[in-house]
């Protein structure tokens, strides 16, 4: 086997894992892409493991490991995960709701959002342009628009549409008094049995690096090429959260169970975890 391609999405959220991560190294090599993609080139061994969606996981548990303690996660307000809409929420049945064409996870969070805790059932149209790249008649046809990553953060702070923004991880805290998962370190279970020392070094440095970056947060901020005002960025970054702790897991298995209950995946997985000892 040639490097270790490890896929993260490139967006802002991956900051803190990925400055003092180092690009040089000879064993691996970061593959930089929206979340959809990296889910696909995950899913089809064409990287090694990925930051991908977390419902990744859940449809496929006996594909992965997952690797401890990391994840893109947040409690209630995340900002990057939102749904901009022209009516209330409880107005929205049968109404069309444009998808962003990066997400996986937050789309099925939208539907369990909507048919399993509001009880109205719009229509998803999942896309595959940004808002911004759709015409005024493609736009007045919506009645919402979900926006993950960047593409949400640079929207919420601008909406000049003056829409409605619905921040999807307050929604479900206010449902289920639990923190959101949005995406976990996936790692193929072909390539841990393989790879163990390599994996073991990857892991080791990507703690230091999350370790050292929160604690020079608004000095990396500073120093990134971020088309956010440095003030919102360190906010943002500040709110959300990079662990898979003992709640994180039981609000993924929540989460997994409402999949479950719409038939979206087939049963719920047990978590399994890449051995790093």
């Amino acid at each position: 086997m040639d490097k270790l391609k490890i896929g993260f999405p490139l967006y802002l959220n991956t900051l803190p894992l990925l400055f003092y991560l180092n690009s040089k190294n000879t064993n691996f090599e970061i593959i930089l892409d929206v979340p959809k993609n990296l889910n696909f080139k995950l899913f089809q061994n064409v990287i090694h493991g990925s930051l991908s969606s977390s419902i990744c996981y859940a449809r496929n548990p006996e594909k992965y490991f997952i690797v401890p303690d990391i994840s893109i996660s947040a409690v209630g307000e995340v900002k990057s995960v939102i749904l901009f809409h022209k009516k209330p929420l409880e107005k929205l049945n049968g109404k069309k709701i444009g998808i962003t064409p990066e997400s996986e996870s937050s789309f099925n969070l939208l539907r369990i959002l909507f048919e399993e805790f509001i009880g109205i059932k719009p229509v998803y149209l999942e896309l595959n342009k940004h808002w911004k790249e759709l015409s005024q008649k493609e736009k007045e046809e919506l009645s919402g628009y979900l926006a993950i990553g960047d593409e949400a953060l640079i929207l919420g702070m601008d909406n000049s549409e003056k829409a409605f923004i619905t921040d999807l991880a307050e929604l479900w805290l206010k449902y289920t008094r639990l923190p959101f998962v949005f995406a976990l370190l996936l790692i193929r279970k072909d390539v841990a049995n393989k790879q163990k020392e390599v994996l073991k070094n990857f892991c080791l440095k990507l703690y230091y690096s999350r370790a050292k970056a929160f604690s020079n947060l608004k000095e990396i901020i500073e120093k990134s090429h971020i088309k956010l005002p440095k003030k919102y960025a360190y906010y943002y970054l500040t709110h959300l959260e990079h662990d898979f702790s003992p709640l994180k897991q039981k609000a993924f298995l929540t989460f997994c169970e409402y999949l479950y209950r719409m038939k979206i995946i087939k049963k719920i997985p047990e978590l399994n975890f890449l051995n790093i000892l």
